[in-house]
């Protein structure tokens, strides 16, 4: 019987296995480029040392539903830059944690990350994107911020509940 009591049930299990992943295929993934290069002065970023860039520029989701925002480096970007985290304003809990896709050569190489956008809500949500710069030695800049312009907009009606189709209205 101790046996038995000591099994873990199989809804647990199940649940733990569902979990999404960008690679699952369960839910679409928007790729976003970035692209960082070290400029010296005049820059936007880095205390002027760096340069950013993304691809698109202004990303706005529309379609209602969870879905995948992949930034990655734009194939150009030097190896000697390095994803190091996603930070963001998300406070109606639209934004799940970063989920980075480690290099199988070097598991703390970080290219491209990303993270799981529920999209139910319309809402701004301020991202910031700290890059590292491997060589960066021969400057005081530990973390390149790099801001790309998203939005949540979900095709919602207002007043509408879950699951039934909007009234509507009637004029006269």
């Amino acid at each position: 019987m101790a046996k038995k009591d000591s099994a873990k049930p199989a809804a647990a299990t199940d649940k733990k296995r569902k979990r999404p992943t960008p690679w699952d295929g369960q839910y679409p993934v928007r790729r976003i480029e970035l692209t960082v290069a070290h400029v010296g002065f005049g820059g936007n970023a880095g205390k002027g040392h760096y340069f950013y860039s993304f691809a698109p520029d202004v990303v706005t989701f529309q379609q209602p539903g969870g879905l995948w925002i992949e930034y990655a480096f734009e194939a150009q970007v030097p190896e000697r830059f390095e994803i190091r985290n996603v930070l963001t304003s998300d406070a109606k809990d639209q934004i799940g944690p970063p989920v980075f896709d480690p290099s199988e050569k070097d598991p703390d190489y970080r290219r491209r990350v990303y993270l799981f956008n529920r999209n139910t809500e319309s809402t701004l949500i301020f991202f910031t994107v700290l890059v590292r710069d491997r060589l960066s030695n021969y400057n005081d800049v530990e973390l390149i911020s790099c801001d790309p312009q998203v939005g949540n907009d979900p095709q919602i009606v207002p007043g509408a509940i879950k699951g039934e189709k909007p009234k509507k209205s009637r004029k006269g």
